[in-house]
């Protein structure tokens, strides 16, 4: 069973909290038990400092062995000292360790009691007999006190615990209760309804930067949808209109017996059907360039190169001069794409130009740069912020018959190769302006393009 992020998040505190708070227990136990336990062996070796002075003053000792358990002093054979007739503490083992060095030892003392601890040392010398000094206390107090301890430790941790938990759990559930409001709010937002928005928290956190951007995504979404039902609506109208006029000539054709008619309407029906592949053909490249699918079959193109067979393909008007200029500038494409994207630029130049079209290609940098101009009216002011929209088209002047897809498709493809595409109104010739900009190929060198005029035309 999968825990939900707000269970996790408790759970991890838990496991850390509980890890934390016995280390600290541990901790405190031991060093509680270890200063009690000094405190009862410093208090034990007061008691021997005082051990020499009881030898000479039986009474001194009396007045201070009602604060200990017991005391003696014993010469090394054994026999207790001081106070006489008692039972030596220590056994003969320990006595002769005690004569060596500092004796602590915690056992059982008959008459003391069975939690004890003993310090024995050697004192000094009575007629040349060495003597050891005993002090006994019961630990008692330390057994007690750690006991206390242990049995607050045992339930104070898991409160602390327990505690630390549910306010991890109130501050996560307080946390991610905007990302709740928002998930309850997504399951009723759709495209019928434009212009719906998730809750957006307050604040500047992660919480309300994702709100942000989850919105702003709804908002990019919502343009894209009403970009391709506009999209979906012109293409509709465009396709409506040769497929009307289609069916009127076939119609036509076979209600009219007379073969000039009849050779009339095939060659309209023709017409509308080359302008239908057209569209046809033109629609499946945005589509094609809007997926980012990019022919896989790549080769050099260089750009002035292609800008020459097209016009030598394209039908020129008399009255204009057409001229192409810059170096040779090759960019890696599929060489389709390329060719398209001129023959595209140099039909509306060609469409609207008064007397002159001129291409122009550089190289700097590491990209390749295209322009046609022409010295035509130019754009429409108003028609030049979304010249690159699909089924855009200026007036009459500039509009004859086209579909409106030719820039939109320069725009998809450029994009799709990683480049960039502006137009604008002026020089070189005074008229509209298109300049696309692409990465250069890897290693290749510019030199002036074969057959291209170095002057205006």
């Amino acid at each position: 069973m999968r825990l939900g992020l707000r269970a996790r998040l408790s759970l991890i505190v838990a496991v850390g909290a509980t890890v934390v708070s016995t280390m600290a227990a541990l901790g405190l136990y031991w060093d509680t038990s270890d200063e009690v336990s000094d405190a009862i062996t410093a208090e034990l070796r007061v008691r021997m400092a005082d051990l020499p002075a009881e030898i000479d003053d039986p009474a001194a000792g009396s007045a201070t062995r009602r604060h200990l358990v017991a005391d003696q002093v014993i010469d090394a054979t054994g026999t207790v000292v001081s106070p006489r007739g008692e039972t030596a503490i220590l056994t003969p083992r320990e006595l002769a360790a005690a004569l060596d060095h500092e004796l602590i030892v915690e056992r059982p003392v008959p008459g003391v009691g069975h939690d004890v601890r003993i310090l024995a040392e050697r004192l000094g010398s009575e007629r040349g007999v060495p003597l050891v000094g005993v002090t006994a206390t019961s630990t008692r107090p330390l057994v007690h006190v750690r006991d206390r301890l242990l049995l607050v430790l045992l339930v104070a941790t898991p409160l602390l615990t327990a505690a630390v938990t549910l306010t991890a759990w109130g501050l996560a559930g307080a946390a991610l209760r905007p990302v709740s409001r928002m998930a309850r709010r997504a399951e009723t937002i759709s495209m019928a309804a434009a212009g719906e928005r998730l809750p957006q928290p307050a604040g500047r956190d992660e919480i309300a930067d994702l709100g942000r951007r989850l919105n702003a995504m709804l908002a990019r979404i919502e343009t894209t949808v009403a970009h391709e039902r506009a999209f979906v609506d012109d293409a509709s109208h465009e396709l409506r209109t040769p497929l009307t006029v289609l069916r009127g000539e076939l119609e036509l054709a076979r209600e009219d017996d007379e073969p000039a008619a009849l050779r009339r309407s095939v060659a309209s029906a023709l017409e509308e059907t080359d302008r239908l592949i057209g569209l046809t053909e033109s629609l499946l490249t945005l589509a094609r360039t809007d997926a980012g699918q990019v022919p896989t079959t790549t080769a050099p193109c260089d750009l002035a190169a292609a800008a020459g067979r097209a016009l030598d393909r394209l039908p020129v008007p008399a009255p204009i001069a057409a001229s192409v200029h810059g170096e040779a500038a090759s960019v890696d494409a599929p060489p389709e794409w390329i060719d398209q994207v001129v023959t595209n630029l140099l039909v509306n130049a060609l469409d609207h130009a008064a007397g002159a079209v001129r291409v122009d290609v550089t190289a700097d940098d590491g990209r390749v740069r295209l322009r046609v101009a022409d010295d035509g009216p130019g754009f429409p002011a108003e028609l030049l912020p979304r010249v690159f929209d699909r089924f855009t088209r200026g007036d009459q002047s500039r509009g004859r018959g086209g579909t409106g897809l030719g820039l939109a498709i320069v725009a998809g493809i450029v994009r799709a190769l990683g480049g960039e595409v502006e137009a604008g109104n002026g020089p070189p010739l005074g008229g509209a302006r298109v300049e696309v900009t692409l990465p250069r190929r890897p290693g290749a060198t510019g030199s002036p393009a074969a057959g291209a005029p170095d002057s205006e035309p």
